[in-house]
């Protein structure tokens, strides 16, 4: 097993900063104007060292940790030990390291092998004043689908120029540094070919280990390389438009080489599906549907010039939020109303609602005074997301509406930019208003299984004989559920005939996977929350969230938001069709943040 060489010990570094100089005025805040960090560089350097040696050893244990700690994975805030902690089986011997004694921060760049296999992952941590980590942000990179960078980890070599102290003519006070690689981020948001940032002449980038300022040969994914090579000429040509905003934070800086870190969000709306870059050329966005990259990424700023940048960067749910930003989304709470809206009103709702997403129309809904909106767990706005890119809906949808609940539910059939995918939005109601929208969306491109929506399934009434009790449906899920859980056998639940539908694919036959290999890598079925009944149909709507920690030495830790429903005969299910939608591990519901 390989260790990470380490530097000066963390006694020798806390004895050599007993009596530093205060480095700053008191900050309104601060408790007070002088607060002396416990951590020089080479303090800081020796504990990102010992934090990678305890991730590779699956041990935290050793880490000197505050009380109030916070980790997050890919923005999802865990408890110490989750995730990539229970998964890691290597992490390299060497990694780009950066620190800032004034702030705290410090952070490694590199690649580690979960389950055997390769992973690009950056980390920035944070130490108190006392010498503890109370913040620790990751940024995981797996091998997937969509069409992100993802370099040969055995081949990757950083950038010397991080590690090298800058003579004294050739640096630049914090506040500049600060604001070069901010005019950075101000030159990718909206790419249009204006540049704000000063770039040297042999400025290189690496992100996710690829070269993507010059032709990487075996690499996959992404490369604007093959456009055009050179950090500037590359803004100059407008590549990046698709970056409608840029959310980021710089929290450390060394002046001495010339370094800043930071962390944050490329939010690709993708409102548009085509668009001409500045020499005309025409351009086709590689996804059609809106979606984030979460990063942190490191300048090396020499002559105030950028010289060097290095990424990790990964997708995650368009908007997605940074819970070390006291950032806080929640929705309005509404209660059913029977009285004011019945299941027919609900529906009627439902069905204006999907009708207002084509062309944007939002404007034309009948919204109550507080509304709530969430896409794939992350809550944005109105008018963004899916409302920019959806032209076109299924015109015969599955509608089930639940005044009891107060709540309907659509399914069927969306278009982004004429793309096909799986919707399942659930529309909770304000008296006769819509109050809440929740709207899960399944893309082709995470995968099987998965079939193109063609339209959504349908339901006739059944014969009032063959009709179950809202009680018994409710009974039956949750037996179906409890099996899931004791990935034992399947429960006498299920008509012999009853087929098991995952986002348009027939996957089997609903016993099936009881017992079996498909349900041992879940760990966990939690929110569960009944959506929607209808009697007349045999139909039970369920939302839960499944977490699958990939502790059983293969694939990767991961969480699906699912929209599961059943369909009942005569106290049976016949059919169960899921939609799912692929989360980092460990999210949880728009508006609820605790583990």
């Amino acid at each position: 097993m390989r260790t990470v060489r380490t530097g000066v010990g963390l006694a020798a570094a806390l004895a050599g900063m007993a009596l530093a100089a205060p480095l700053a005025a008191q900050a309104p805040g601060e408790p007070s104007a002088v607060i002396a960090p416990a951590c020089n560089r080479d303090c800081l350097i020796d504990i990102v060292r010992r934090h990678m040696n305890a991730l590779e050893m699956r041990d935290p244990s050793a880490l000197p940790l505050a009380n109030e700690l916070m980790f997050a994975e890919n923005n999802v805030a865990l408890p110490l030990g989750k995730g990539l902690w229970a998964t890691i089986s290597e992490v390299d011997e060497t990694g780009l390291e950066a620190a800032d004694p004034v702030t705290g921060h410090a952070a490694w760049f590199g690649s580690v092998r979960e389950n055997g296999q390769p992973a690009f992952y950056a980390m920035r941590l944070h130490v108190t004043p006392e010498g503890l980590i109370d913040e620790i942000e990751t940024v995981v990179h797996r091998r997937g689908s969509l069409p992100a960078p993802f370099g040969e980890w055995e081949d990757m070599e950083h950038f010397a120029e991080f590690n090298e102290v800058l003579p004294p003519e050739q640096r630049r006070p914090r506040e500049r540094l600060l604001a070069i690689a901010d005019a950075y981020f101000d030159t990718v948001e909206l790419n249009d070919g204006q540049v704000f940032a000063p770039f040297s002449e042999d400025c290189s980038r690496l992100e996710n280990g690829i070269s993507t300022t010059a032709p990487t040969p075996g690499s996959t994914g992404g490369n604007a390389a093959s456009i055009a090579q050179g950090c500037r000429e590359q803004f100059e040509l407008g590549i990046y438009r698709i970056n409608k905003r840029i959310r980021r934070r710089l929290p450390l800086v060394d002046v001495e080489r010339g370094v800043v870190v930071a962390s944050g969000f490329f939010d690709h709306a993708n409102e548009f599906d085509r668009y001409n870059l500045t020499n005309g050329r025409e351009m086709k966005t590689a996804l059609k549907w809106p979606n984030s990259i979460s990063l942190i990424e490191a300048f090396r700023i020499r002559n105030a010039e950028i010289q060097r940048i290095e990424a990790t960067f990964t997708y995650v749910p368009y908007f997605m939020h940074n819970p070390f930003w006291g950032e806080a989304s929640n929705s309005p709470e509404y209660a059913p109303q029977p009285d004011e809206c019945s299941a027919d009103c609900l529906g009627r709702n439902a069905r204006a609602l999907m009708r207002g997403m084509v062309d944007n129309q939002w404007h034309s809904l009948p919204w109550a005074e507080e509304v709530g909106y969430a896409e794939n767990s992350v809550g944005i706005r109105v008018g963004e997301g899916i409302w920019a890119t959806v032209k076109a809906i299924d015109q015969d949808p599955l509608v089930v509406a639940d005044a009891a609940s107060g709540k309907a539910v659509w399914i069927g059939r969306i278009e982004e930019h004429g793309q096909p995918a799986w919707a399942a939005v659930t529309m909770t109601a304000a008296g006769e208003r819509i109050g809440n929208v929740d709207t899960l969306i399944r893309r082709k491109e995470y995968g099987a299984p998965y079939a193109d929506p063609v339209s959504a399934p349908d339901f006739a009434a059944l014969p009032t004989h063959r009709r179950t009790p809202r009680a018994n449906m409710l009974a039956a899920a949750t037996r179906f559920y409890e099996a899931v859980e004791a990935k034992g056998g399947a429960p006498e639940i299920f008509a012999e005939q009853c087929r098991w539908i995952v986002d348009g694919a027939d996957v089997g036959a609903c016993a099936s996977p009881f017992g079996g290999a498909e349900l041992t890598d879940i760990e966990d079925i939690r929110h569960r929350t009944l959506l929607a009944a209808d009697e007349e149909r045999g139909l039970a709507v369920f939302s839960i969230f499944k977490d699958l920690p990939a502790t059983g030495g293969s694939d990767y830790p991961r969480t699906y938001q699912t929209v599961e429903l059943f369909r009942f005969e005569g106290g049976q299910i016949y059919a169960v069709h899921a939609y799912t939608s692929e989360l980092p591990f460990g999210m949880r519901p728009h508006g609820q943040n605790a583990w």
